[in-house]
This record gives structure tokens, sequence and C-alpha cells, in this order.
């Protein structure tokens, strides 16, 4: 190689390499262009990466901000709805042990409530009580009106039954109540439930009006220390129901004997809804007699039942009975019927009066029941005698007084019965124009000269004789009831003194009888008389 330190040889090289210079240059030159476009496109991608990934994290960052506030709503909804849950539990379990109505322990919860005797308690008592008349109070002035009466029926129970610590009062349902006592004595269980149906047969005031229910209670103790709640709640009930068919308004302690009566109501109950089908049920028919000139001017027909099996029901064990289960106006329509058809047999000018119930006047089927009757048999409306007891006028006389002047208008003629006994006022005599007021056996049963019956006698009769109404005494059994009532100027007499019900041709035959009799002899007094009680 040559000396490049030489002048000479340095510029023969470069003028050597001076062709190829250019070259040179433009090849450096290319790869600077070359390698500034690749750098800056790599900036490029770097850039657009990184804006990338700053999209990413914003978006990352919004994400998780609304994931945030989701969550965080999504939390307090769940919050919400746990607490309405939680809210509807409680509720729940509140009704499931209290009567929504009056706030009371429920049936299902009052064996619960049962708590260890106190110091001094050595009975636990449970009381069932249950309304008497409610349903009909109910179906006439509606069931908001109902339901008022029950919560102050309740409320009047606890105030006086729930002063001692451990006493409870539940609803049982409907109008039936209970209460829970803790006592030191048997008899306090008693005097408890008088006091009760005292209280509650006090006014209600409902709405402006006043309103008066009584009802009927049932008692059953133990001396245990813990006592089946549920066992005793079962036999009340039981002592319960024994005394409304006894009597509304009455108290019944439990004793085993009940149970036996109780299970012949329900077999009673249960053959009575065929007894019709079955013939069963047939009228029998008292003669009433005119006071004065001693002629039959009607007759009474009285539902007698003569069960296949048990042979003569008493019409006080199966009456009632039947009005407890609304079988009374099956009966009743049945006994129109037959009174209406039998009334043919009678002579023209008596009467045949047939009895009805507070159930047929308040369910408004009686003027069809009685205008069907009356043309089936072509008999003249004036023929029928309809008979109400007072009790009809007990809640609201208006929805009876209604019926009374349509079936009135229908041209029959209708009396109060029974008066003088329940529910008794002087007023109904003036709330509405009767044809005829009956005396109840009860005022002629101790008859005699200067008695208050007698003059309750006296009373009515200046009363009826103001109002165009005849006056009928029942239960005449004795020649000197009769001499004393004769006395006072009554109108007609009913009794076993001059018949005992007997069927239709047994009574067409004592008209014949006593026909034969007249005129212008003396009232004779039965051949068959009987000294004891009627049972009508």
């Amino acid at each position: 190689m040559s000396n490049l330190d030489s002048t000479d040889t340095a510029s023969r090289l470069l003028d050597t390499l001076a062709p190829v210079g250019a070259i040179i240059e433009r090849i450096g030159a290319e790869a600077t262009d070359s390698a500034v476009n690749k750098a800056a496109a790599i900036r490029q991608t770097l850039t657009e990466k990184q804006a990338t990934q700053h999209y990413l994290v914003i978006t990352a960052l919004i994400s998780a901000g609304i994931m945030l506030i989701v969550s965080a709503f999504q939390n307090r909804t769940l919050r919400r709805a746990h607490r309405q849950v939680g809210r509807a539990a409680d509720k729940f379990a509140y009704l499931a042990h209290h009567d929504p109505l009056t706030g009371l322990a429920n049936r299902t919860a009052f064996p619960d409530t049962h708590q260890p005797k106190s110091t001094g308690a050595s009975h636990t008592a449970v009381i069932v009580f249950d309304l008497d008349g409610f349903k009909l109070i109910n179906d006439t002035w509606g069931h908001m009106f109902g339901d008022k009466l029950l919560i102050a029926a309740a409320k009047r129970l606890e105030e006086m039954i729930s002063t001692e610590p451990g006493n409870v009062v539940a609803r049982l349902g409907g109008d039936e109540f209970a209460a829970l006592l803790h006592l030191s004595d048997k008899a306090e269980a008693q005097a408890i439930a008088d006091r009760a149906l005292e209280a509650l047969k006090r006014p209600f005031e409902i709405d402006g009006s006043s309103v008066t229910i009584g009802a009927t209670a049932g008692i059953a103790i133990s001396t245990r220390q813990n006592p089946n709640v549920r066992g005793l709640l079962e036999d009340a009930d039981l002592a319960q129901s024994e005394a409304k068919a006894r009597k509304k308004g009455s108290v019944s302690v439990y004793d085993q004997s009940l149970r036996e009566m109780v299970e012949r109501r329900l077999t009673l109950e249960n053959d009575l809804r065929h007894a019709i089908g079955k013939g069963e049920i047939t009228p029998h028919y008292q003669i009433q007699v005119d006071l004065g000139t001693g002629a039959v001017v009607g007759v009474e027909a009285l539902a007698r039942w003569h069960h296949a099996q048990l042979g003569p029901i008493p019409p006080d064990e199966f009456i009632p009975i039947a009005e407890a289960s609304g079988q009374i106006v099956d009966i009743g329509k049945h006994m129109i019927a037959c009174a209406c058809r039998d009334a043919q047999r009678l002579p023209p000018d008596v009467q045949v009066a047939v009895n009805l119930s507070v159930i047929q006047i308040m369910q408004g089927e009686i003027m069809e029941t009685t205008a069907d009757a009356l043309m089936a048999t072509r008999l003249s409306p004036e023929r029928l005698k309809l008979e109400v007891t007072e009790s009809v006028m007990m809640a609201d006389p208006k929805q009876p007084i209604a019926v009374l002047s349509e079936l009135r208008y229908l041209g029959v003629s209708l009396a109060l019965d029974d008066f003088g006994t329940g529910y008794s006022s002087l007023s109904y005599l003036t709330t509405f124009h009767w044809d005829e007021i009956k005396i109840d056996r009860a005022f002629v049963r101790n008859l005699d000269a200067g008695s208050i019956g007698l003059s309750v006698i006296e009373a009515v009769l200046v009363l009826a004789r103001k109002t165009g109404a005849k006056v009928v005494v029942e239960g005449v059994e004795t020649r000197k009831q009769l001499e004393l009532l004769q006395g006072t100027g009554c109108d007609i007499g009913q009794g076993y003194f001059f018949g005992k019900p007997v069927p239709i041709d047994m009574a067409c035959a004592q008209i014949r009888e006593i026909s034969r009799s007249l005129p212008g002899q003396p009232i004779p007094a039965s051949r068959k008389a009987r000294r004891k009680r009627s049972p009508e």
C-alpha cells in the first residue's frame, strides 16, 4: 500500500475517489432520510399506542366509576328491599298471632299466651264468649258497622279482664272471643263471666246509633300447673254451645256430661236437614177460644218432630238448633204451606196462626213464601195469621216493620207474640198496628187476684183497646185462671185447659165437639185437660 503521509500520494488518492464521492454522499443522505422516516414512523406508532393506552386508562377509570355508582345504587336498593322484606316478615309474624281487626291475640296464638301461674293462683280458666244477635245486626246495619261493634266489644272485654297480670283476651273469629285467666278460686271464673256479660249488655254507641247486644259464655277450668290450654278452649267452646242452645245470655261450666249433650245436638242438627224431606216435621194445632162466647176462633200451628230412631224430639230442643243453624227458614216455609193446606179443613171462621222466626223476617223471603202458599191453596189471606216475637224489633225496627207492612198489604193478620218477655217494651204496641197481642204464659202461671201478672194483663188490655188490637192469653191451664181472665175482659184464651196441640184430624174433632156445646153453654173444661205446662 502507498504511504498516505506523502502529499502527492494523498492527492492522487482523492482524485481517484472523486468520481464515487457523489455516490457515497447520496447513499449517506438516503440512509439518513430512511432512518429519520423510520424513526418518525416508530414515533408515530408510539404516539398512537400511547394515546390508545391513555384512552384505555380513561375508559377503565370511567367504567370503574360507573361500576362504583351502580354498585352503590344496587347496595342502596338491596338495603331498602331488605328493610321492606324485614317489615313484611314482621307484619306476617304479627298477623300470624294477632287478629287484624281488634289487635287481640288470635285463635292460633291463644294457647301460647299461657304463662306460669302467679303466686296464689291455683286455677287456670278459659272463658269463651259468643255475641248474641251479632249476625242479625251485621246483616241489617252492614259489615263496617259490625266491625266497629266488634272492636268496641273487644275493647270492653279487654278493659275488664286484662287488669290482672297473665290474663289474656283473644278473638277466636267472627263474633267469638276467649279469655285466659289465672285464678285463686274456681268460683271467680263464674263471677268474671257474669260481669263480662253484664258489661256487654250495656248499649254501644256506633256511628251515632245506640245498639244493644248480649253474649253467651262457656267456662272450662283446670287445677294443673301446666294445663292443656287447647283442651280447655275446646271444652269451654262446648260449654258455650250448650249454654246458647239452652238460653242465650247464660253461662255454662264444662263437665263430661256436656260432651254427650253436644254430640246429641250435632246428631239432631245433621238429621234435621233431612227431616222435612222424610216427613218427620209435621204441624200440630192448638185451639184458641173466644173467652166471651166459648167458640173456637183460631188454631196455632206448632212444629213437631218425630225422629225415626230417637222418637219425638221436644220443640224446645230442636227449635233452638234450627234457629242457630238457619234451618228454621225451611221449617218456617214448610209450616206455612202445611197451615194453608190444613186450613181448608177448618170452619171458614177459624184462623190458622203460624210463628215466624226473626231470621225469616230479616232474610226478606217471607213475603214470597206466604204469597206462594196462599196462591197454591187458594186460601183467603184473612184466614192466615202470622205471629212474630218482640225480639224481631231488637236491633233496628225499620226493616221488620217494612216487611210486616208488606205482609199486611197482602191481607194476612199480624200478632205480637210472647209479649212481656225478652226485650219487652210497651213502645212495640205503638210502633206497629198489631191485630193481636199475645201475652206470655209467664204472667198466667201464678195468676191470682191482686197479682202482678193480673195487673200487667189489665195494663196491656188498656193499651190494646186504644190501638184496636185483640188480646190473646197463652198458658191457660186451670178454670181459676180462665175465670180471672174472663173478668179482665181478655178476648181469647189458649192453653191445655182447652186442649193440647194435636194433628189436624184431632183438631177438627175438638172444634166439632166444642161447637156442639154452643151457643149458650159455658166453656167446657177439656175432657183431656192436662195440668202440666204446655211445651209449645
